[in-house]
C-alpha cells in the first residue's frame, strides 16, 4: 500500500496543531512544572503527566512525554542555541585529536552520528515513559486512543532514528508481539494509533536507511508527515546522502505563511511559526498544501 497522504480540509491539521503547540511551548520553558501549568492554559490539552527526558550527553532536555487523557506524545525538541554547530556532526570520532572521523551505520545504513547517541542516550528514559503513561491511563481504566511521534528540526531527524525502536517497544510490550496483546496496540490499529509528524526535520539517514523506515510506514498505514516553510532551508543543511525523502513532506503555502513572519523568524524556521500556520490550517484548511515529492521541491 502506498504512504498515508494528508487528507484535504481540516481534520488531520488538529493533531498536527497539537504537536507544535508542545513542541513550541517546550522550547519556551525549561521548567517542567511551569510548562503543564501553561499547556493547561491551552483548551485542547489537560496535560495530566509531562515527563521530561535526557540524553546524558548534557544536562539539556532534548524530549518530553505529555500524558493527555487519551493521548500520548513523545516530543523531540530542537537544538538550542550552543547545539547549532552539533547538527554538523555527522560522522564518528575517536577521543584523540588526530582520531579521523568515520561514518557511522545502521544495518548497513549510514546514519547521523550525533543523532543517534543523542537516541541512544534517551531510548531507555523513553521507554520507561511511555510504559508509565499507559500504565497510569489504564489505572484510570483510559484506554490509549493515539501516540504522536513528534519532533522539530534536530529533534525531528532524532525521532526519525528512534521512530522504529518506539513502535517495537509498544508491538512487543502491548501488541501483536506481546504474549498478551492488547487490542489497542495490534497490529491492525498501529495505523490509527501512530503518528509521526515532524517540523523542518532535518536529515538522519542515508536512503537505505529511509527506504526501511519508508517500508514500515508503508506497513502499518501510519501517517508519517514532515511540514515545511517554504522558505525554510534548514533542512537541507545535511549532507547530501541525508537527503532523501522519509514519508511525506508537505510545503506550507505562502498564502499561509506570509500572516507569520515575526513567529517564523528571520530564516523562517521558528516553531512557533509552525505552530501558528498549523493553528491556521485546523481552522480554515487549503487544498494548496502540496506533497514536496511531487511538486518537485525536494
Amino acid at each position: 500500500m502506498p504512504l498515508v497522504e494528508l487528507n484535504t480540509g481540516t481534520s488531520d491539521w488538529h493533531d498536527v496543531k497539537y504537536a507544535a503547540l508542545i513542541l513550541w511551548r517546550a522550547s519556551q520553558i525549561p521548567d517542567i512544572i511551569a510548562l503543564q501549568s501553561d499547556l493547561r492554559n491551552y483548551d485542547t490539552i489537560s496535560a495530566s503527566k509531562i515527563i521530561d527526558i535526557h540524553t546524558g550527553i548534557n544536562q539539556t532536555r532534548k524530549a518530553i512525554l505529555v500524558n493527555d487523557q487519551d493521548t500520548i506524545t513523545i516530543a523531540f525538541e530542537g537544538s538550542t542555541d550552543d547545539e547549532i554547530l552539533v547538527n554538523l556532526w555527522t560522522d564518528g570520532k575517536g577521543p584523540n585529536w588526530w582520531d579521523l572521523p568515520y561514518p557511522v551505520y545502521v544495518d548497513g545504513n549510514r546514519v547521523h552520528s550525533f543523532y543517534l547517541d543523542m537516541w541512544n542516550g534517551m531510548k531507555a528514559a523513553v521507554f520507561s515513559a511511555l510504559d508509565d503513561a499507559v500504565t497510569t491511563m489504564q489505572d484510570h481504566d483510559i484506554v490509549p486512543k493515539k501516540l504522536i511521534i513528534a519532533g522539530y528540526s534536530m529533534g525531528g531527524g532524532v525521532s526519525t532514528l528512534g521512530f522504529t525502536s518506539i513502535v517495537e517497544h509498544v508491538r512487543h510490550t502491548y501488541g501483536s508481539q506481546c504474549s498478551s496483546p492488547q487490542d489497542w496496540a495490534s497490529d491492525d490499529n498501529l495505523g490509527s494509533l501512530i503518528q509521526h509528524l515532524t517540523f523542518a526535520s532535518t536529515g538522519a539517514g542515508d536512503m537505505g536507511y529511509l527506504t526501511l523506515l519508508n517500508e514500515y510506514y508503508e506497513r502499518y498505514q501510519i501517517r508519517a508527515w514532515d511540514f515545511l516553510n517554504h522558505w525554510d532551508r534548514t533542512p537541507l543543511a545535511p549532507p547530501y546522502y541525508f537527503r532523501d525523502w522519509r514519508g511525506h513532506r508537505y510545503i506550507l503555502p505562502q498564502e499561509v505563511t506570509c500572516n507569520f513572519g515575526a513567529e517564523f523568524g528571520p530564516i523562517g524556521h521558528l516553531i512557533q511559526g509552525y505552530y501558528k500556520a498549523a493553528e491556521w490550517m485546523a481552522k480554515y484548511g487549503l487544498d494548496q498544501v502540496k506533497t514536496a515529492y511531487r511538486s518537485g521541491y525536494a
